[in-house]
């Protein structure tokens, strides 16, 4: 590894709104670029911002920042929205790249990777790490059902799969997703792993009594699903499985904390089933408040579909309910299933079978020794494998030793 005395220019870009953070891949950056600061080392950013650049500077500790344009991705028509302002992104990206010269740059998911591939151009000696944590045009595919916006996911598609193929490196966050990535082309020796995790300073057990009465009264059981709500992920099914919990268990309510663009039909969909006394959609909720959600909750809940972008995937929502010490129910899929353990840190159901997951919340609701002991494991785990200043760390060792591999064949050469 390289000796701390050694600063590396480092370049960090990411097409999302880093401050404040927003979730999607802002935890994940956010913790790498005070990695990166806490040792000693020369950062720079490109994000889009909600503060003053000033304050972005200050809050993470980096050299300099160039405020990219920002898309809300709760809004109805986020995608054409991204459509417009990636391409304006990836030019100033690819600018600065050519004006900076970093040693490294870090790329969050394959559009931002793009961008530094074009600006490498310009700068062959900088590392392009490519950190891809999904799959962003098999994830996105249900927006693209017909009309121009077809055509315009078959161009990202080819941008994704050259941004996999010719970064430098790839650091990825499950074992699954190295394998999906090599079938897209990465050469497997220059992939590495690490996971997604868990800041425990923010999410940690608090009193939400005070949250359960007000928005969940006289419940027995509360079940929480927070985040980024989209179609993608099969957010339908928290309703299907409601119904038949609250046909068993009339006290049961389900949270919804957070906004997206599948609420509307959500609610929609409650309002049909005649389930509104037992759901509360809270909007958007910043991350400083989510704990005391979830503390207020009995068991958290992750609904993903069995498709390509979601089996090489890791959501946040895990690891933040084991860091409040609240179990959780997890789709039964690869990338899950390597940081989970059956019946030890989490139950898993069939993805998309609503009557599979409302027999694990049954299972769960029933058993009050097993709700503790999966709660109380997940909070152990978290906090030996998957807390963010452990793993951001490691992500900076790994570029360090890019760089000075790198070098090395320089100097070879």
């Amino acid at each position: 590894m390289l000796e701390q005395r050694v600063v590396v220019r480092v370049l960090v870009i990411i097409f999302e709104k880093l401050v404040p953070i927003s979730g999607g891949g802002t935890p994940r950056i956010s913790n790498l670029i005070k990695a990166f600061v806490a040792r000693g080392h020369e950062v720079y950013v490109a994000s889009s911002i909600d503060v003053t650049r000033r304050e972005a500077i200050r809050q993470l500790g980096c050299k300099d920042w160039l405020s990219l344009q920002g898309v809300n991705r709760l809004g109805r028509w986020k995608m054409p929205k991204y459509m417009l302002a990636s391409p304006y992104n990836i030019l100033r990206v690819a600018d600065l790249v050519r004006r900076l010269k970093p040693d490294v740059i870090v790329s969050h998911n394959s559009i931002a990777g793009y961008g530094a591939l074009l600006g490498k151009r310009f700068s062959p000696q900088s590392l392009a790490v490519l950190d891809l944590t999904d799959l962003l045009f098999e994830y996105l595919e249900g927006y693209s059902e017909g009309g121009w916006l077809r055509a315009v996911m078959s161009r990202g598609r080819r941008l994704e799969n050259r941004a996999i193929r010719e970064s430098d490196r790839i650091i990825t966050i499950s074992e699954t997703m190295k394998d999906i990535l090599v079938r897209y082309g990465a050469r497997p020796e220059d992939i590495d792993v690490v996971p997604d995790g868990v800041d425990t300073s923010v999410f940690r057990h608090v009193d939400g009594q005070q949250l359960r009465e007000r928005h969940a009264p006289g419940a027995r059981y509360v079940l929480i699903f927070h985040g980024v709500i989209d179609p993608q992920d099969d957010p339908g099914l928290l309703v299907d499985a409601a119904g038949l919990i609250v046909a068993k268990y009339p006290n049961a309510y389900f949270w919804l904390v957070g906004d997206g663009s599948a609420v509307p039909e959500l609610k929609r969909r409650v309002a049909t089933q005649s389930l509104e006394e037992n759901f509360y959609f809270s909007g958007w909720v910043e991350q400083h408040a989510i704990p005391s959600y979830i503390c207020a909750s009995d068991i958290g809940l992750v609904v993903l579909p069995d498709v390509l972008s979601a089996r090489g995937r890791v959501t946040l929502k895990e690891f933040e309910y084991w860091a409040c010490g609240v179990p959780a129910i997890l789709p039964r899929l690869p990338a899950l299933q390597e940081v989970a353990e059956e019946g030890v840190t989490a139950l898993f159901y069939r993805p998309s079978d609503a009557s599979d997951l409302a027999a694990k919340i049954s299972l769960l609701v029933e058993d009050d020794e097993l709700r503790g002991k999966l709660g109380s494991r997940g909070l152990a785990m978290v906090r030996e494998k998957f807390e963010w200043s452990k793993l951001a760390g490691r992500f900076a060792e790994l570029c360090e030793s890019y760089v000075e591999g790198s070098q090395s064949l320089t100097e070879v050469a």
